[in-house]
């Protein structure tokens, strides 16, 4: 065998020279290949063909007669009903960082259980949800509001027939849509109520044992407590009972009752109905509303807060806490979702006071000015509020910004229905009694006409257990 100089056979030489160019080729594929890639994605060109992705399937979100709010899967998302309880039923889109695809409302809220394709059966009646819209938005056209809510309530379930707010938005083309129109108002506006919040301290002082019904109550056309004078706006006799206490709506009554509770006495009675704690729901945000710690009350806060000012409440917390009157007593936490039961149910008064007050809240809207919320055919018991609205910005309550608001409950001797609507700012007219009072009769008188005769009401919150 001939050698080389170098000592390696010729032949092997020769083969290792032959594979030297496929040897290089090799170590230089993969680089010519990234940037052959590289300049295919500076072009916009794909580097490979991919396998097209299937968007993940939701479950919709419809109510129990089959009406669709949402359907379709998550990049093909649709709300049948556009606007029609926008806020509520909310809206999604593209995958966030923790695996949700719902961005708002009952899409973010339920998105695990969407996720999976079930569809969500939710309690809101179409055709009272239109209602409530329909007459909010006229109300508050008519009076130049700068926006409002409706809640509407079943007795005895919790079941949410209607949540309203406006002004409103599209799920299906959000671009003009702002942070007030996306707000759903019913469950998040924190806002002080007024006189509304009235019959919640008589109920109180009945059942406590220190407030007999009949009992003559000092009602002086004004009374200075504390740093401030409060005032009756109406004119009454200067000794009123109960009933007559909320008919006239008398501040100064109030405040002289009040004084029979010491301030954690009234802040812990407002709890028990409810107040200054979160709702107890699933399937929806809420805010709890505020009332400050009674540890730093002054005698005009006690006050104040006895008549719904210096606190705060959502519509839906007050709702809730009016189905307390018409539930005999007990009070069922609200719910969003027919396979949810209501997380709280729980006895709050004797039934013969609940009732009480019941008749007292009857003779509020039948012997006063309030005939205006008074719906065709069936009796109505309810409670206006007309309360100031403070703003952080200006540091003080503003003249001519106002809250107006009624609460009450239909057919009045067997109630089915509990209903609280609010508008606030209205330019046009500042009265409850002729603002929001309408409102309620006018949503009223649908939900009668939608039922064609006004249903005999379920038996009452069976398994209610006692608190002390």
């Amino acid at each position: 065998m001939a050698v080389t100089r170098e000592g390696t056979p010729p032949e092997t030489l020769e083969l290792r020279l032959t594979r030297r160019p496929l040897l290089l080729l090799l170590f230089a594929l993969p680089l010519v290949t990234s940037l052959f890639g590289f300049g295919m994605q500076q072009t916009g060109a794909p580097i490979w063909p991919t396998p097209p992705t299937v968007a993940p399937e939701r479950g919709r979100i419809v109510t129990g007669d089959g009406t669709v709010f949402a359907e379709g899967s998550v990049d093909a998302r649709r709300w049948p009903q556009g606007t029609l309880a926008a806020q509520t039923i909310g809206f999604s889109g593209r995958v966030q960082p923790d695996g949700r695809y719902g961005l708002e409302g009952l899409e973010y809220a339920l998105d695990a259980h969407l996720q999976t394709g079930a569809d969500a059966v939710v309690t809101l009646d179409p055709v009272l949800q239109s209602a409530s819209e329909r007459h909010l938005a006229a109300a508050i056209e008519e009076h130049e509001a700068e926006n409002g809510s409706v809640v509407m309530l079943e007795v005895g379930s919790g079941r949410i027939l209607a949540a309203a707010s406006h002004p409103t938005f599209d799920p299906n083309d959000r671009s003009g849509a702002d942070r007030l129109a996306m707000t759903n108002q019913a469950f998040l506006n924190q806002y002080e109520p007024g006189s509304v919040m009235k019959p919640f301290v008589i109920a109180s002082l009945l059942q406590a044992g220190r407030l007999d019904a009949t009992e003559p109550i000092d009602a002086p056309p004004t009374l200075r407590v504390g740093a401030k004078t409060f005032r009756d706006v109406a004119v009454h006799d200067p000794v009123l009972d109960a009933s007559d206490v909320l008919r006239y709506s008398s501040n100064t009554a109030m405040l002289r009752l009040t004084e029979r509770f010491a301030p954690h006495e009234l802040h812990a009675w407002y709890r028990h109905f409810g107040f200054d704690a979160s709702v107890p729901m699933r399937s929806a945000f809420t805010r709890p509303g505020s009332i400050v710690d009674p540890d730093a009350w002054v005698p005009q806060d006690q006050a104040s807060i006895t008549i719904g000012q210096a606190m705060t409440t959502t519509p839906l917390q007050l709702a809730a806490a009016y189905s307390v009157f018409a539930n005999d007593g007990v009070y069922v936490a609200p719910r969003l979702v027919e396979a949810e039961e209501p997380l709280d149910r729980r006895r709050v008064l004797d039934a013969d006071v609940s009732r009480t007050v019941r008749d007292m809240l009857i003779h509020t809207v039948e012997g006063s000015g309030l005939n205006a919320s008074r719906i065709p055919g069936v009796r109505t018991a309810g409670k206006t509020g007309t309360a100031d609205i403070w703003s952080s910005e200006h540091g003080t309550y503003p003249d001519g910004w106002y809250s107006l608001t009624f609460a009450g409950f239909f057919p009045a001797d067997a109630p089915e229905v509990v209903m609280v609507v609010m508008l606030q700012k209205p330019r046009v007219n500042t009265s409850s009694t002729y603002v929001a009072a309408p409102l309620f009769r006018a949503i009223g008188s649908e939900v009668v006409a939608h039922w064609g005769v006004a249903p005999e009401p379920d038996p009452l919150i069976a398994g209610a257990t006692d608190l002390p």
